[in-house]
């Protein structure tokens, strides 16, 4: 069968930026450099040790030898036109507002695996609306996505509602083997760490999943219900045996990961609830959704989806319907269908 691909943007190839070079942002560059419309044109990190670096090595990638890693992005703005960039630095508005003012004034969108920019109204309202503002200015639109907050809790939940009448109740599920993701992510769920030192900086919001408000609260946003209040739980999964992942050695009684569970309200009746389980030596890996309504479903995901690849999928899909969307500070549910870029010029 011979299949017509239609170009997604009015331009023969997209001008790419990747900010912020950690494993998700080197793997989202790999990723847009397999995409035949995609022109890698620079990439930028503020640590010293990666600025000035070759990005065919840091990238592996011959295409990209010769063209160096630079601190601030003013500097690839001087030189060439771009469309999109990649941002993949921080989960907090307040520490990348900075980042994402620069962009958006050296006209170009942006797609980010920030998590609050997810939804950016909720915690940050301020934040956001100045944001916006600069985008419209600018002509230019900001997305947040990723796999958690982005889909699999959310975007996937609400597109699942299209084929009910009726929708009294939101549950889903998410079991995660941690041992299987990136370092980083190991650490920001605590593994390894005593119990009481998991919940001291549980307390101080120094670990955890960043993002289970931002889905509940657009769950509710997509489906028109108003809550009242969003509750959150963060507690210790406890290793049951000794436990080893590429990056770090966890002992018997030691915290494995997360349980996380958040739940929406309206008048005290339960409408939304989120329940995520991410450790090392999950022994069931999994992605659920119920929805009770007219009719219920109830669908799973064996294995669940692997959060590191399918965090970068999002980020590069969504470039070309970035540039369609209308200007300023968007969401899932503010562009198009999500799907596959094939990054295939009209044939």
């Amino acid at each position: 069968m011979e299949y017509r691909y239609e170009n997604p943007v009015d331009k023969e190839h997209i001008n790419v930026v990747q900010f912020g070079l950690g494993p998700i942002g080197i793997s989202a560059a790999k990723t847009a450099l397999s995409k035949d419309m995609i022109k890698m044109v620079g990439a930028v990190d503020i640590n010293p040790d990666l600025s000035g670096s070759d990005l065919g090595r840091i990238l592996e990638n011959d295409s990209m030898k010769g063209v160096a890693a630079v601190k601030d992005i003013k500097e690839i703005f001087d030189k060439t036109h771009v469309d999109v960039v990649i941002h993949t630095t921080s989960s907090f508005v307040e520490k990348t507002f900075d980042q994402f003012k620069a962009i958006m004034e050296g006209g170009a969108n942006i797609v980010s695996s920030t998590e609050e920019m997810f939804l950016p109204d909720l915690r940050n309202p301020k934040l956001a609306k100045e944001l916006d503002n600069i985008a419209k200015h600018n002509n230019v639109t900001c997305l947040g996505t990723g796999v958690n907050p982005g889909f699999v809790m959310d975007t996937l939940a609400i597109v699942l509602t299209s084929m009910c009448v009726d929708v009294e109740h939101i549950h889903a599920e998410r079991e995660v083997d941690a041992s299987s993701r990136r370092e980083p992510l190991q650490r920001k769920v605590g593994a390894g760490l005593s119990i009481d030192k998991f919940k001291s900086l549980a307390r101080e919001g120094k670990l955890g999943h960043r993002g289970l408000k931002e889905s509940i609260a657009f769950v509710a946003k997509g489906l028109g219900w108003q809550l009242d209040r969003i509750d959150e739980s963060i507690d210790p999964i406890v290793a049951e045996d000794d436990l080893e992942t590429k990056f770090l050695e966890i002992k018997k009684g030691e915290t494995a990961g997360i349980k996380n569970i958040g739940t929406g309200f309206f008048d005290d009746k339960e409408l939304i609830k989120l329940d995520l389980r991410m450790y090392v030596g999950a022994k069931n890996p999994h992605d659920t959704i119920r929805i009770s309504g007219n009719p219920c479903l109830d669908v799973v995901i064996n294995g669940g989806v692997a959060g590191d690849t399918a965090t970068v999928a999002s980020l590069v899909n969504s470039i070309p319907r970035v540039i369609k969307a209308q200007p300023g500070l968007c969401t899932m549910m503010d562009i198009a269908l999500p799907r596959i870029f094939t990054g295939k010029s009209n044939f």
